[in-house]
C-alpha cells in the first residue's frame, strides 16, 4: 500500500510594511491646522529670518521636489547646494549629461538617483527652451489658464512637481497678497468663513511673512555635505500637505 507524503506548505513571509509617507496629504481639519502651525514653527527653528523679506524661487522649488519627493527635505536642500556649487550656472547644468550630475549626489543614497537627476536636468532644459531663460517667476502673475497651458508644454514636469509649484504659488499668494484670497483659500480646501481658518491664517502670516516666501530649507547649509536629518520637512513642504493631493505621480 503506497504511503502518501504529507507536504507542508511553507507560510509566506509577510512583507515589511512600507514606511509612512512623510509628505502625505492632510485634510484641513481644525486639528490638522493646529498641528501644521506647530510643525511650521519646528521646521523653522534653525532657518534664519533674512534681514529683509525676499521672494522665493520657483526653479529651486522645482529642483527641490524632483530630488526630494518621498524623502527628507534635507536631501533636496543638499542636492540644490551641490548643483549650485558644482556648476557655473543653470545653463551649464542643462547641458551636462545626467550621469555626471548623478556623480555629484550619488553618496546621498537617493532612491532612483539617476532618474531624478535626468528629470532635474531635462526640467531645466525644457524651461530654457520654452522661455529662453531658466526662470519660472512669470507664473506668479499668470492666469490659471496660462499656467496650465505652460505646464502642458512641459511634459517632463510630472504631476507631483506641478502640484508642488502650484501649491507654493497659491499659499504664498494667500499669505502675501493684499487682495482678497477667499477663492484661493477654497482652492486649497480651507473654509474662508470658519473661525479656525481665520486663526490659522493669522498665525501663518506671523510665522512666514518675515521670510517673504515659503522656505524650502530646514537649516543652515551643511559644512560636510551631510543632509540635515531633522526636521524632516521644510516649511513649504509642511504647508503643502494641506493642499488637495496630486492626482498623478
Amino acid at each position: 500500500m503506497a504511503v502518501k507524503k504529507i507536504i507542508k506548505k511553507k507560510k509566506k513571509k509577510k512583507k515589511p510594511a512600507a514606511p509612512p509617507d512623510i509628505r502625505c496629504a492632510l485634510k484641513p481639519t481644525p486639528a490638522n491646522l493646529n498641528a501644521t502651525i506647530e510643525a511650521l514653527r519646528e521646521s523653522l527653528v534653525h532657518v534664519p529670518v533674512p534681514p529683509e523679506p525676499r521672494p522665493g524661487n520657483l526653479v529651486e522649488a522645482m529642483l527641490h521636489i524632483t530630488m526630494a519627493k518621498g524623502i527628507r527635505c534635507g536631501v533636496g536642500q543638499e542636492c540644490r547646494r551641490r548643483f549650485i556649487e558644482g556648476f557655473v550656472d543653470r545653463n551649464e547644468f542643462r547641458l551636462t549629461e545626467a550621469f555626471e550630475i548623478e556623480e555629484t549626489v550619488d553618496d546621498l543614497e537617493i532612491p532612483q538617483t539617476f532618474q531624478r537627476c535626468l528629470r532635474a536636468r531635462d526640467s531645466i532644459a525644457e524651461v530654457y527652451n520654452d522661455q529662453n531663460q531658466v526662470d519660472l517667476e512669470f507664473l506668479r502673475e499668470a492666469s490659471i489658464t496660462d499656467r496650465n497651458m505652460f505646464f502642458q508644454r512641459m511634459p517632463v514636469l510630472k504631476p507631483d512637481v506641478i502640484h508642488f509649484l502650484q501649491a507654493i504659488m497659491t499659499f504664498e499668494e494667500i499669505i502675501f497678497s493684499e487682495r482678497s484670497t477667499l477663492r484661493l483659500q477654497q482652492r486649497v480646501g480651507l473654509d474662508p468663513k470658519a473661525t479656525t481658518t481665520h486663526e490659522f491664517l493669522g498665525q501663518l502670516n506671523q510665522i512666514i511673512r518675515p521670510y517673504g516666501h515659503l522656505p524650502l530649507e530646514v537649516g543652515p547649509e551643511s559644512k560636510d555635505g551631510t543632509p540635515i536629518a531633522t526636521p524632516e520637512l521644510s516649511a513649504a513642504s509642511q504647508l503643502i500637505r494641506l493642499a488637495p493631493p496630486s492626482k498623478g505621480k
